[in-house]
């Protein structure tokens, strides 16, 4: 998904479709997302929507999350805080590799 933003500062979201049904036309043109025509003279810019609002971040289990007062909650039930140290990814962190259980067998084993 991307963030097209209008010269007026109205904000729509496109899909990658939209974004290259844009590239290299000019005047009005129709865009079937919004089920609309946008002037491509009046778009100030198109970024995904990651980097358009840092405060707003899918997580590895595809649910949006948003941060408020620096703390994550999950966009769909605000009540939900997120815990850091399950979805890294969301501070830009990644998750620490677990031993597999396998390799915790093998440990084990080792010692009886």
């Amino acid at each position: 998904m991307f963030q097209l933003k209008l010269m007026g500062g109205e904000k729509f979201n496109i899909s990658k479709d939209d974004v290259n049904q844009l590239s290299g036309k000019s005047g009005l043109v129709f865009l079937p997302g919004l089920n609309g025509f946008i002037n491509i003279s009046s778009i100030s810019s198109i970024l995904p929507i990651e980097i358009a609002n840092p405060d707003r971040k899918q997580n590895r289990d595809g649910q949006w999350c948003i941060r408020k007062f620096g703390q994550w909650y999950l966009e769909s039930n605000q009540d939900v805080r997120i815990d850091l140290g399950y979805y890294p990814e969301l501070e830009g962190g990644e998750k620490k590799q677990l031993d597999s259980p396998s390799s915790f067998a093998k440990e084990l084993s080792d010692k009886f």
